[in-house]
């Protein structure tokens, strides 16, 4: 009967044939689709909750990931002539300043040379342990933290050997006099982080929303009960 599916950020909520809800409703069958309505936004509202509750048990993401795995919104309300509710999560991607690291502000300028550790460090994942980001050899330099114009705070590094005229007048130089080109440190992006924990959100959500119709089916008959001995 019920018809969840979660696929590229979108997660669709409905329901498929309600025979035993007009059963069971009776002589008030024609309330029907009011109450699997209720059901299906009830459902759309905890499945952001659950979603939202896994992926933070799971990844370790800082204040700034939170809100990125939080961007999960309902975009379509069931009605009673479409019983489907839909949410939605688009995100760009992440980079590695979203997840837990340390230090946990960047270092810039003559700092670098004073208060710099030798790596920063990072994780993903809650279950992992901060990880140097040492960078790969001959290829890039070590991860570090770095404040955009922009304002945003990103996990870089240097791509060794390249160049880029598009750079301030205080960012570092090689001994050649090249400012290098810097590239973000990836990581999953909150659509990735959802689809992932997926799996574990289906088969609670198949319950509540049975839960939620049966409660409703109960409440509306219950309703009527109440209406009738007055």
């Amino acid at each position: 009967m019920s018809r969840i599916r979660y696929d590229d950020g979108n997660m669709i909520i409905g329901l498929d044939g309600l025979d035993s809800v007009e059963r069971a409703l009776g002589d008030l069958k024609r309330k029907t689709p009011a109450a699997a309505k209720v059901a299906i936004n009830a459902t759309a509202r905890q499945g952001r909750k659950l979603m939202i509750a896994k992926a933070k048990a799971r990844y370790a993401v800082n204040e700034k990931g939170l809100k990125h795995i939080k961007v999960l919104k309902q975009r379509q309300k069931a009605t009673n002539s479409n019983l489907s509710a839909s949410l939605y999560i688009e995100t760009p991607k992440s980079d590695l300043g979203y997840f837990k690291h340390s230090p946990k502000v960047p270092i810039m300028g003559r700092r670098v040379f004073t208060d710099a550790p030798d790596y920063f460090k990072a994780k993903v994942l809650n279950a992992s342990s901060m990880e140097n980001l040492s960078g790969e050899n001959g290829k890039t330099s070590k991860g570090f933290l770095v404040k955009f114009k922009s304002g945003h705070i990103g996990m870089v590094q240097r791509v060794i050997g390249s160049n880029t005229n598009k750079a301030k007048s205080t960012r570092w130089k090689t001994k050649d006099g090249r400012v290098e080109k810097l590239r973000t440190m990836g990581s999953p992006s909150a659509t990735s982080m959802h689809r992932k924990i997926w799996p574990e959100v289906e088969p609670e959500l198949e319950i509540y929303l049975q839960m939620r119709l049966d409660a409703q089916v109960e409440k509306i008959i219950a309703r009527e009960k109440a209406k009738n001995k007055v």
